[in-house]
This record gives structure tokens, C-alpha cells and sequence, in this order.
């Protein structure tokens, strides 16, 4: 059983246990100390504020939320014990007053995770008079919850991320232009691809091993480089990196393109020689609102836009633009 449907079912057990009107008619009608003596023969923890959120009464289940006593508990303020549950009674005030019948919340406290029910009493005006609270302890499901959602983000991460670098992996890449294909109002958008150039000889010369290295450092630098922009970055495959960026004029891509580029050169990584240094090259490809994408491989576009910026030599940039 998952939380959602586990709290549906403890709401229905407390609305089943004190949603009846003459329960709450009983209850009003009550003075302060048999309202204490009958509240203490609930299953559940259970306390009823006036609007100042002051105890009028509570059982010593709910006392023991907070290792208390009931008795020291009435008459107290509700902020006085906790502000995370006072806040919630104050948003459950406004929506008496905007006439909901219920209110409902999850808190946490002393290691363990509630399920807060409120309930109001209205006087014949139908104005709040009092407020119930009722809890269940939900702390099973909800860590149960966590080790789930625990799981799914290491199941996401084993999926789309790439663990040389860290980086969102080509599996993440097509899914997030399989997205942006889908979008009806498309920005303009512009894709980088960063080849290393000669990295195969690279890792032949230098061991797979320092390869990696090499990957990891120049991912984080790269990312560091976009930080404060727009752009997004994938690990597309062993030697290259695509960096997505929306709404920029192609003057401003191409400059992003070089300062990328001549960030990978400044790092200095010897690559065979002492004066040879590991270097990228970028193909560019731009994908315009009013492109028609069907069919459309956008990996496959900056395959060729690599393709010709190596053509031109080592460290270089192309542009590819449809015919």
C-alpha cells in the first residue's frame, strides 16, 4: 500500500470516528473536565483548540507526541509546543472560515511522521467555535516512502547519468530533445557538440584509467563555464560533450563556443609531447521554432558538424546550417 492511499484510509477510520454530528454536538455541549475525561477514551491522539489555539482538551496519547502530560497541556497555546503544527492549525482556520468541512497534513516530530486530521465545531451561525485535531502515526509508510523514493532516484541516476563525470549521459540527452520536440511553443534552440580531438590515441598513449580522469576534470570545467547561463550539458559518448542552450543569436552561441573551446586548450593536459595539448572540436547545429522536426537526428547533424570542423584541423568550430 502506497502513503496516498494509506492516509485515504486513516482519513476515512478518523472522519468514521468523529464526523458524526452528535459526537460534536456532545462535545460542545460538555464542560472543560468531562470533555478531557471523554477525549481520553479515543484509540487515537486527540486535542480541541479553541480559535486561539489554546487546549481546551487533549488525551494523553497526543500528550505523549510531545512526552508531556495532558494535564499540563490544558489550557496551554498550541505555539508553545510546536510552531510546524500551530502553523498548520492557522491554515486550517482559513479554510474553516472559507466554509471546508475538514483539514488535513503530515508533521514530524520526536523521529516520528503524523497524520493530522482537523475537524471544526460551529455554533449554530455556523461560525468556528472549536477545533479538533486528531493523528495517526504514519512513520512505517512514510520511511517506507523515502526507501522508495530513495530507489527511484538511484534507479534515475543509474539510468541517466553518467558516472565518469557525472554528468547527464545520451540516454538523458534523448530523452530531454524527445521532450523538446514535443513542446507546441519552441524556443529557438542551439546545440554544441564537443569533441576531444585524437582522445582514442589519448587514452592509448595515457591508459583508459587517466582518460577518465581527464573526463571528469574537464566535465566539472565545463559545467563550471556554463554555470551562469541558460545551457544544459550531456556526456554524449567517450570523447564528446553537448551543450543545449535556448534563445541566444548565433553571434552569442559561437562566442559561448569559443570561450568552451579555449577553456579545454588553457587546461594545458599533455597529451603526447611536452607542447602538445589535448584540444576539442564544436560543431554547432541551430533547431529554429519554425524548423520542421519530423525525422529530424540532431545527433546526427552534429556528428557532421564535427566532422567538417576537423576537416578544418584541430581545435576548431563549424557551423552547420540545413540546406
Amino acid at each position: 500500500m502506497n502513503l496516498r492511499l494509506f492516509m485515504e484510509t486513516e482519513y476515512i477510520k478518523i472522519k468514521q470516528a468523529i464526523d458524526d454530528i452528535d459526537v460534536i454536538d456532545f462535545l460542545k455541549q460538555s464542560d472543560k473536565l468531562y470533555l478531557v475525561s471523554f477525549i481520553s477514551q479515543f484509540p487515537l491522539p486527540i486535542a480541541i483548540f479553541d480559535r486561539n489555539a489554546r487546549f481546551l482538551g487533549v488525551n494523553q496519547k497526543f500528550s505523549d507526541i510531545y512526552e508531556s502530560d495532558a494535564l499540563y497541556l490544558f489550557d496551554k497555546l498550541l505555539n508553545t509546543f510546536s510552531s510546524v503544527v500551530h502553523a498548520q492549525f492557522e491554515e486550517a482556520l482559513h479554510a474553516f472560515d472559507q466554509h471546508q468541512d475538514y483539514a488535513e497534513q503530515v508533521f514530524y516530530v520526536k523521529g516520528k511522521f503524523y497524520l493530522s486530521y482537523f475537524k471544526p465545531m460551529r455554533d449554530q451561525s455556523n461560525n468556528v467555535e472549536m477545533i479538533m485535531l486528531v493523528c495517526s502515526d504514519v512513520t512505517r509508510l512514510k520511511r517506507r516512502e523515502n526507501v522508495l523514493l530513495f530507489n527511484n532516484k538511484k534507479m534515475h541516476d543509474h539510468l541517466y547519468l553518467d558516472f565518469v563525470t557525472g554528468l547527464q549521459n545520451k540516454m538523458a540527452f534523448d530523452h530531454y530533445v524527445s521532450e523538446l520536440f514535443q513542446k507546441k511553443n519552441r524556443e529557438n534552440c542551439s546545440f554544441l557538440k564537443i569533441d576531444l580531438d585524437d582522445f582514442k590515441r589519448f587514452n592509448q598513449l595515457h591508459s583508459y584509467t587517466n582518460g577518465d580522469e581527464v573526463l571528469s576534470q574537464l566535465g566539472a570545467i565545463l559545467s563550471e563555464t556554463i554555470a551562469h547561463t541558460e545551457a544544459k550539458i550531456f556526456r554524449l559518448n567517450s570523447a564528446s560533450f553537448v551543450v543545449v542552450i535556448t534563445d541566444l543569436t548565433d553571434w552569442a552561441v559561437i562566442t559561448l563556443a569559443e570561450r568552451l573551446k579555449f577553456t579545454i586548450a588553457d587546461q594545458q593536459i599533455i597529451f603526447g609531447k611536452a607542447d602538445e595539448f589535448l584540444t576539442a572540436s564544436i560543431g554547432i547545429y541551430h533547431l529554429n521554432q519554425s524548423d520542421n522536426i519530423i525525422n529530424l537526428d540532431v545527433v546526427q547533424r552534429l556528428d557532421e558538424a564535427v566532422r567538417r570542423a576537423k576537416v578544418q584541423g584541430k581545435n576548431e568550430l563549424y557551423v552547420l546550417k540545413d540546406q
